[in-house]
C-alpha cells in the first residue's frame, strides 16, 4: 500500500503511514464484514444463491486477510489488493443479469450501482494515484462491459428504463473518478508538503520538528527507547579549510551512513548544524555497541573531496518509564559534550543519579 507522499526510507514517515492504513484497512474490513453479514440476514431465510455463496466467501476473505496482516503474514499491500479485488469482483458480478432474484433484473443493476462509487474512492484510500486510477479504470470498463451487454444481448436488450439507468450509471462513475483523481493529486501534494516540512533539505533526513514528534509519540504510548546524539568533531575546521560545499557532502555522507546503519523501527535526525540525534529501539547493550562502532569505523574511512577520518562524540541515554523526552534529549546531550570533554571521539554513557542529576559514564 503505497502512499503520495510516503517515501520507505524514511522510517518516521514510513511508521507513520503504516499505522493509518494499518488502522484504516482494519476498518474497512470490518465494515464490509458486518455489510455481508447484514445482507444475508436482510434475505434470510431465502437468500439468493449468489448471495448464499458469494458472501461467506467474501466474509472470509475479508476476516482472513485482517488476521494476516495483524499477524504480520502477509503485507499491507497484497492484502489491500486482495480486499478491493474481492469486493469488486462480487460487485461486478451483482450486475450480471442473475434469473431468480425476485427482484427483477432491473432492480438488480440498481442495487450493485451503489456500491461502485465506494470501491472507487477505496481504490484512491488506499493507494497512490496512479494506481488508484489503473484500479478505478480497469473496473469501470468491465461494468460498461456487462451493462452493454445487458442494452444489446441480455433478457432487458433494448429496454428503455435499463438504458437510462445504465447512462446514469456509467455517467456518476465517471464523474467519481476524476473527481477521486484530482482529490488524490491534491492529497499527494499537502503529502509531500507534510513530508517537506518534516525532513532536513540538506540531508533528507527527519529535521528537529519530525524528531520531536517522534520523541512525543514513543513517550504517549509508553514505548522506550534509545537516544544517541552525536556531534562531528572540528566540523569547522573543514569549512575553513575546505569550504562550506565540502562540509555539506560531509554531512550529507554522514547522514547516509547514519540511515544505512539503522536498525528497524529506528530514526535518524538532523538535530542542527553538525548535530544528529539517532532514536532507537532497546536494544541489547552488545548490539548497540556494535551499531555504535560500525558507525564510528565508517565515518573514519569515507572520504569526501580530500576530508578523510571524520570522527564524533556520541552521547547515549536510555530512557525510564514516564520520563520526559526533553530529559532523556538533556541527558544524552550532557553525555555527548562529556565524550567531547574526555578528549572527543568517543562514546559517553548517560546516568541518572539519585538526586536526578545527570552523570555519565565513558565507553571506551
Amino acid at each position: 500500500m503505497s502512499q503520495p507522499g510516503s517515501d520507505p526510507a524514511d522510517p518516521l514517515a514510513w511508521d507513520h503511514t503504516a499505522r493509518t492504513q494499518r488502522r484504516m484497512f482494519g476498518q474497512l474490513a470490518w465494515v464490509g464484514t458486518l455489510a455481508c453479514l447484514g445482507t444475508l440476514a436482510f434475505q434470510w431465510p431465502s437468500p439468493t444463491p449468489r448471495d448464499l455463496i458469494a458472501l461467506p466467501l467474501l466474509t472470509a476473505l475479508l476476516l482472513g486477510l485482517l488476521l494476516c496482516v495483524r499477524r504480520r503474514w502477509i503485507g499491507l499491500i497484497p492484502a489491500a489488493r486482495g480486499a478491493l479485488l474481492g469486493l469488486t469482483v462480487y460487485f461486478l458480478v451483482g450486475l450480471w443479469p442473475w434469473p431468480g432474484s425476485g427482484g427483477g433484473y432491473l432492480s438488480l443493476l440498481s442495487e450493485s450501482t451503489y456500491w461502485f462509487p465506494v470501491l472507487y474512492a477505496g481504490a484512491y484510500l488506499l493507494f497512490a494515484p496512479r494506481e488508484a486510477l489503473q484500479w478505478s479504470a480497469v473496473t469501470y470498463l468491465l461494468a460498461l462491459a456487462i451493462c452493454l451487454y445487458r442494452l444489446f444481448w441480455g433478457p432487458e436488450a433494448r429496454s428503455v428504463d435499463l438504458a437510462a439507468s445504465v447512462m446514469q450509471f456509467q455517467i456518476v462513475g465517471l464523474i467519481m473518478i476524476l473527481m477521486q483523481a484530482t482529490f488524490g493529486a491534491q492529497r499527494g501534494q499537502l503529502l509531500a508538503a507534510r513530508q517537506a516540512a518534516r525532513q532536513d533539505p540538506l540531508t533528507g533526513l527527519a529535521n528537529r520538528r519530525a524528531g520531536e514528534e517522534r520523541l512525543a509519540e514513543l513517550a504517549h504510548a509508553g514505548r522506550p527507547f534509545i537516544l544517541v546524539v552525536f556531534d562531528l568533531d572540528h566540523f569547522k575546521a573543514v569549512n575553513d579549510t575546505h569550504g562550506h560545499a565540502v562540509g555539506d557532502r560531509v554531512l550529507q555522507m554522514t547522514a547516509r551512513l547514519s540511515r544505512e546503519l539503522l536498525p528497524p523501527g529506528g530514526v535518524a535526525t538532523r538535530w542542527g548544524g553538525e548535530e544528529f540525534l539517532l532514536i532507537l529501539p532497546p536494544l541489547e547493550p552488545g548490539a548497540l555497541r556494535t551499531l555504535l562502532a560500525a558507525l564510528r569505523t565508517r565515518l573514519a574511512q569515507e572520504r569526501v573531496d580530500g576530508v578523510r577520518g571524520v570522527t564524533a562524540s556520541f552521547g547515549v541515554a536510555v530512557s525510564m518509564p514516564g520520563e520526559a523526552p526533553e530529559r532523556v534529549v538533556a541527558r544524552a546531550d550532557a553525555a555527548m559534550y562529556a565524550a567531547k570533554a574526555h578528549g572527543r571521539d568517543g562514546v559517553q554513557h548517560a546516568e541518572p543519579s539519585p538526586a536526578g542529576q545527570v552523570g555519565a559514564g565513558l565507553d571506551a
